[in-house]
């Protein structure tokens, strides 16, 4: 009980924090409405990761430039970005 207490909680703090960054970013109230609708564009962002040879490349899908614009908005630009590294 404990432990699912714990996690709605926290749950609740990020969802406060994602709608105050939100809110600050675009200085507009109805930002839970605008959490919301972030949320679900972000609930079809998909990771993808292929292996060439000992290169392995990152690229997100689903990407929409509002999701793109929001992220930038909030700071968080950099949250998915396609990446190469090395496999050894």
């Amino acid at each position: 009980m404990k432990a699912y207490l714990f996690v709605c909680m926290l749950a609740y703090r990020l969802l406060a924090v994602l709608q105050w960054k939100l809110k600050e970013a675009s200085g507009k109230e109805g930002s839970w409405e605008s959490a919301d609708m972030f949320l679900r564009d972000l609930a079809v962002v998909q990771r993808v990761e292929v292996r060439f040879g000992n290169e392995v490349k990152t690229w997100y899908l689903n990407m929409t430039d509002s999701v793109s614009a929001r992220l930038k908005e909030i700071g968080m630009s950099a949250l998915f970005k396609e990446e190469t590294r090395l496999v050894g």
